[in-house]
């Protein structure tokens, strides 16, 4: 069954909500940088800097 092309086209609001959907999500999905700054009762403070991830054994140097 053949669609028309009228059924295929989109709307200017329709075509703006996707558009603005994708640059939402591409803006949140950017990699981020945070450092979590704690205070103790005796108001000290200790940095806690964020740290690589890892996941599972390291990597040979030599490769896989």
């Amino acid at each position: 069954m053949l669609l028309s092309i009228g059924m295929l086209m989109l709307s200017a609001t329709q075509v703006y909500t996707i558009l603005t959907v994708q640059l939402f999500a591409f803006l949140n999905l950017l990699p981020v940088e945070a450092d979590i700054l704690a205070y103790n009762f005796e108001n000290a403070s200790q940095t806690f800097e964020d740290l690589p991830a890892r996941f599972g054994y390291r990597l040979p140097a030599e490769g896989l």
